[in-house]
């Protein structure tokens, strides 16, 4: 048998992993080959890349390896996680290769902490011994490679048959073909072929395209010179790093420990804005150990099929997330009288006992006498200004919500008040998941999860290292960085680019820089491998129809989830051809997975799902 693994970062590292240890239990012979246009590690991982780039996942949480909690057809191979390696075989490795960053590498390994956060190059390195590793247990029927080539099509030739053509002309021959393929190039929206178009016809102007910050060309941005930048994700960070840090300039503390720059003098001055005009929050510093988390009572499978039975079959999005509103504001809850600097006129356990049992926790909670300064204030949470936003100095309030929320986040993603209860929506994964999968939604309700809860997710967990978020505030207070108000939109005239927010406020600059992915968008992908198969209706997206008779299209890639097998344009399974990871939606009525990539965290039971169903078809 003949296996293609197109891409070669976490997930395919880890599916080759079970390939190895399920092939020991046949005598077929089989060749698996990973292709990948970058290093072992992928693009994200790319151990060549600028270490400026963190990750948002702690060290401990990190591992390629499936580890003994999981239930597996097939026992496999455990080994170090990432942050085990870094500090017992990780300095030797790179000092036995010829690493483009092994200095920066071996000082990262110096200071590493296993709660704290690093490159994402380092991860790549770690990715490389990994796949060197596995060779150690390979089976003596199976042969494996990695070829640093791009694919550019999979034809089908019989059932069961394709034939993989590469980027140089050759082509091989695979019964089986997975593909991984992560965040892929899209097209230009309008606008942004537009600010190109511009830049390309005016001299003096610069314009960077939204794309992957390793490969950003920031330093076609002058120096001293204002730049503007459009978004305040997870990019925005990578980006202000790459403009400062990546210039020269430093952070240090002060003697109260509050971080600040020493600029070197080659910084831009930068304008950043969104949509909402906020970043994400900060990730708590972490408190929890292997597997730990968080066990709810309100948000639990169990409390979704019980709605489920009692309305048809049905589960709204406004109960799905008053379920997860609660179970976040018990958190919070428990994390405030958990606070032993305080004194509660009430009996702890007495409290949470009625909070369990209540169905409007803020009320139940005043009622127990905790000041409003306590409530759980989603109102004030999303929309931190309030009616007032306009007598406000947007920049002194930005430092004053950053400082806010850097002072939550010390506190722990257990034990904070609110970076504590925004890190359990990491932990209910799975039941969100239950939620997506088990067809509870029509057109109307999923409609609203992907407009509702999606953005709602990225902002509270998602987020950034306190580092980033000190990094900001320090920047602000340096003078080199500017937040706009909400609602930032970009023109571009005769004199270069305008910023404005919803505030009327003006910014003009001679440099534009997206500093955002695409969303994901199979129609505007411009990747030849996945352009080729949509072409030919093999790739196809979800289209769902709400009560009013619209319609909507979900950009990604479907697939069946109980085998990860490609689902066609003719809703047809293409036998022996698997997709998944950051472009899935999924065919055949089960819901897609439009959730943060989860395949290199240590407790991702899901993965360890996926390839035990796509093994079972395989093998």
């Amino acid at each position: 048998m003949n296996i293609v693994l197109v891409g070669a970062g976490p997930r395919n590292l880890s599916l080759l992993e079970r390939l190895l240890a399920h092939a020991q239990r046949t005598d077929e012979e089989t060749t698996i080959t990973l292709f990948d246009p970058f290093p072992i590690g992928g693009r994200v991982w790319n151990p060549d890349q600028d270490p400026t780039f963190l990750m948002n996942t702690v060290t401990q949480q990190l591992t390629l390896f499936t580890d003994p909690s999981v239930a597996k057809s097939a026992t496999g191979v455990f080994g170090p996680t990432f942050y085990e390696w870094a500090i017992t075989v990780g300095p030797e490795f790179i000092q036995s290769h010829n690493f483009k960053n092994a200095a920066i590498f071996l000082d990262e390994i110096a200071r590493i902490n296993p709660n704290r956060f690093t490159s994402r190059a380092l991860f790549g390195v770690y990715a490389q011994w990994f796949y060197e590793n596995l060779g150690n247990y390979r089976p003596k029927n199976v042969q494996f490679a990695y070829l640093r080539k791009a694919v550019i099509d999979v034809q089908q030739t019989a059932p069961h048959m394709f034939k993989v053509l590469l980027e140089d002309g050759s082509t091989v021959d695979a019964e089986q073909v997975v593909m991984a393929l992560g965040n892929a190039d899209e097209a230009n929206t309008n606008e942004e072929q537009r600010f190109a178009d511009f830049t390309a016809q005016h001299t003096g102007l610069t314009y960077v395209p939204a794309g992957h910050p390793a490969e950003a060309r920031l330093d076609t941005v002058p120096d001293n010179e204002p730049v503007i930048l459009r978004g305040l994700g997870l990019n925005f960070f990578d980006y202000i790093a790459k403009l400062t840090v990546g210039r020269g300039g430093h952070f240090a503390r002060d003697r109260a420990g509050e971080l600040y720059y020493v600029p070197s003098g080659k910084e831009p001055k930068m304008i950043a804005g969104s949509r909402k005009g906020l970043p994400m929050h900060a990730r708590g510093l972490n408190q929890k150990k292997d597997a730990e988390s968080h066990r709810p009572i309100f948000f639990t499978a169990g409390n979704i099929d019980r709605f489920a039975r009692e309305n048809n079959g049905k589960v709204t999005y406004d109960f799905f997330f008053n379920l997860i509103e609660k179970e976040m504001n018990y958190k919070h809850y428990q994390n405030v009288i958990s606070d032993f600097g305080l004194t509660w006129p009430f009996n702890a356990a007495e409290f949470l006992e009625a909070l369990r049992h209540s169905a409007n926790l803020n009320a139940t909670a005043r009622e127990w006498g905790v000041p409003d300064e306590y409530i759980m204030n989603w109102d004030r949470i999303l929309n931190p200004l309030g009616e007032s936003a306009e007598a406000v100095d947007y920049n002194e309030f930005m430092v004053k919500y950053l400082t806010w929320d850097i002072n939550d986040a010390l506190k722990g993603n257990v034990d904070a008040p609110y970076a504590g209860a925004f890190d359990m929506l990491r932990d209910v994964r799975p039941v969100i998941r239950h939620y997506l999968d088990a067809g509870y939604l029509d057109g109307d309700e999923y409609a609203q999860f992907l407009a509702k809860f999606n953005p709602f997710n990225s902002i509270i967990s998602v987020g950034p290292p306190i580092l980033r978020i000190e990094q900001m505030r320090a920047l602000i207070k340096a003078g080199i960085l500017t937040i706009t108000g909400p609602g930032i939109k970009v023109v571009a005239t005769e004199e270069g680019f305008v910023a404005t927010d919803a505030f009327g406020h003006e910014w003009h600059a001679q440099n534009l820089v997206e500093a955002r992915l695409h969303s994901i968008s199979l129609a505007e992908s411009i990747n030849p491998l996945i352009a080729n198969l949509r072409d030919r209706d093999i790739f196809s997206d979800q289209s769902y129809q709400k009560s009013d008779g619209s319609t909507y299209t979900v950009g990604g890639i479907r697939m069946n989830k109980a085998t990860l097998t490609v689902v066609n344009k003719a809703d047809k399974e293409v036998a022996g051809l698997y997709i998944w990871g950051a472009l899935l939606k999924v065919g055949h009525g089960l819901r897609p997975l439009p959730l943060a990539p989860v395949s290199v965290i240590k407790t991702s039971l899901t993965r360890s799902i996926l390839l035990k169903q796509f093994l079972n078809n395989s093998f």
